[in-house]
């Protein structure tokens, strides 16, 4: 770990800007929809939303501009065991995927949604039929019954011109050393109409290759980056080595043919956490993520960044370690002298940090965000007896920008401290993007409004209030304000309940529009327009 850093990093966040809060307005209530599951999307000054309970799909149309409620349809008409897989938009069109196994048959199917008419044009339509059973995650289907979702993954090229919907056949062999895993692809036009689909065996046994990502391009190429162990074991790093023990493989799989090119990137003392792939702009393929130096895969050491040509030329390949400066922003003082002592061994790192965004700009630039994400186990005893339970944390934020000429342009670590009990529920934030800005929106505790580098925010705790606030940092300078939006216990003199980041649109330049529960069976929208 790095010991001094440079001036760019002496600078970074001395003392946080604070803005006061932004312009607020409250349109008139509305009857609740009551959803286990809910979504929302924006487009021209109005607001989509699928709420879906059980079998019945709710889809509700507001004005994201004066905020009224517009109309409303409900549909029941969907089959008995049906699992949705993707709500997503594509290409300015929107799509509903779910499946359902019948007649021993996985099927996938596709519903699109009018957004202008705030209705499903017709009957699901069927794009995706596989006569194997596939993989998938189980699901509670009922009181007494499971069932099996998340079978089908979704990756968009770029442009949004291709799409590419995977799924891995059930492994005929229990034993990893000897099956080899079958991937299904179906690539699609912006129109969902099919390019080409295959099946593609992977070159390597299942416990040889671990894939971690997957992506696609505008002409329908689909990429794999894989990690392949360097022997017959799975293990990431041999007693004594210093250097991993596998390397990663970008597999190309070719439009149409299926053929496959593989491109190897040697990782030597870089241990992969998380790796994702993208299209860029300019038409290369470009892999970014965290490594660590192999003792915690769930820590972070640093950022690691490459690129490859369509050719499988590999080319950029960088690293940019973390410096123990901006570990120690915000920390306590046993946390600081906990990395004070590992730097001395070059083993100072970034607890719990979770990969959450890749932004790929028009320019080149990569922009990576991240967050402190962790589950912690308590268990305590009275009269002989123990009882466990679990606590939820979302804490600080760690965003870092990397030049299209591959040059470190800055890093910002963005204090935040998040706990709750019943699951991740309203914490975590939502990352959105104006022309010049980067925007973390989320609920903290009112005392962390002007936190200094030396302490340690206040706690928030989920389903407790709170203040929304947005940390804002600038593209180009990375410069960092922090801007107090609401309380919600009192926004224009309403309480509101059942805030969720994922809520949050971006309705127009500076603009942000949620649904919030108020109570009395009624939901309004709330919008925030920032200074920009």
């Amino acid at each position: 770990m790095v010991k001094h850093l440079c001036v760019v990093f002496l600078f970074v966040i001395h003392a946080l800007a604070v803005h006061a809060q932004s312009k607020v307005t409250v349109g008139k209530p509305y009857a609740v929809i009551d959803a286990e599951s809910k979504y929302y999307f924006t487009n021209n000054g109005e607001i989509l939303t699928v709420k879906i309970h059980k079998r019945a799909i709710t889809l509700q149309k507001m004005n994201a501009v004066n905020l009224s409620f517009q109309k409303i349809k409900l549909y029941d008409d969907f089959p008995k065991d049906f699992q949705l897989e993707k709500i997503t938009e594509f290409k300015d069109r929107y799509y509903f995927f779910y499946s359902l196994w019948e007649n021993e048959e996985e099927q996938l199917f596709c519903r699109e949604i009018d957004f202008a008419s705030c209705s499903f044009k017709g009957p699901g339509k069927k794009v995706i039929t596989v006569k194997e059973e596939i993989s998938g995650s189980l699901v509670r289907a009922g009181m007494w019954r499971m069932a099996l979702s998340d079978k089908f993954d979704f990756f968009f090229s770029y442009d949004s011109t291709s799409l590419v919907i995977q799924y891995r056949l059930k492994p005929e062999k229990r034993n990893d050393s000897k099956n080899y895993d079958v991937i299904g692809m179906h690539v699609f036009d912006k129109n969902l109409k099919e390019k080409w689909s295959n099946r593609i065996k992977m070159p390597y046994t299942e416990k040889k290759m671990d894939n971690l990502d997957y992506s696609v391009d505008s002409k329908g190429n689909v990429y794999i980056v894989t990690r392949v162990f360097n022997d017959n074991t799975t293990d990431e790093k041999k007693r004594g080595d210093d250097d991993a023990n596998y390397h990663l493989e970008i597999l190309k799989v070719a439009t149409s043919s299926g053929a496959i090119t593989t491109t190897k990137v040697d990782v030597a003392d870089k241990f992969v956490q998380t790796i994702w792939l993208y299209e860029s702009a300019q038409g290369h393929m470009i892999c970014a993520g965290f490594y660590n130096t192999g003792k915690n895969m769930d820590n972070v050491d640093g950022v690691i960044l490459f690129k490859f040509s369509p050719d499988g030329k590999l080319f950029d390949l960088n690293s940019y370690e973390i410096p123990v400066e901006i570990l120690n922003q915000y920390a306590s003082g046993k946390t600081k002298r906990k990395n004070d002592r590992k730097d001395d061994d070059d083993k100072a790192e970034f607890e719990n940090l979770d990969l959450q965004h890749v932004e790929v700009q028009k320019d080149g630039s990569i922009v990576l965000v991240s967050e402190q994400k962790y589950i912690r186990t308590h268990t305590t005893y009275t009269n002989g007896r123990s009882n466990t339970y679990y606590t939820y944390h979302c804490n600080d934020i760690f965003i870092t920008k990397i030049n299209a000429s591959g040059k470190l342009a800055w890093m910002k670590k963005l204090p935040k401290r998040q706990e709750g009990g019943a699951g991740f529920g309203g914490m975590s934030y939502c990352y959105f993007i104006s022309d010049k800005n980067h925007y973390m929106i989320f609920l903290d505790n009112e005392k962390n409004m002007d936190l200094p580098l030396t302490e340690v925010p206040a706690r928030h705790v989920d389903g407790a209030g709170g203040f929304l606030t947005a940390y804002k940092i600038n593209d180009a300078s990375g410069a960092v304000e922090k801007v107090s939006l609401l309380n919600t216990r009192d926004v224009n003199g309403i309480e509101v309940f059942q805030f969720a980041p994922h809520r949050i649109m971006a309705t127009d330049v500076n603009t942000l529009v949620f649904e919030a529960y108020k109570k009395k069976k009624e939901d309004i929208l709330v919008k925030i327009v920032l200074e920009d």
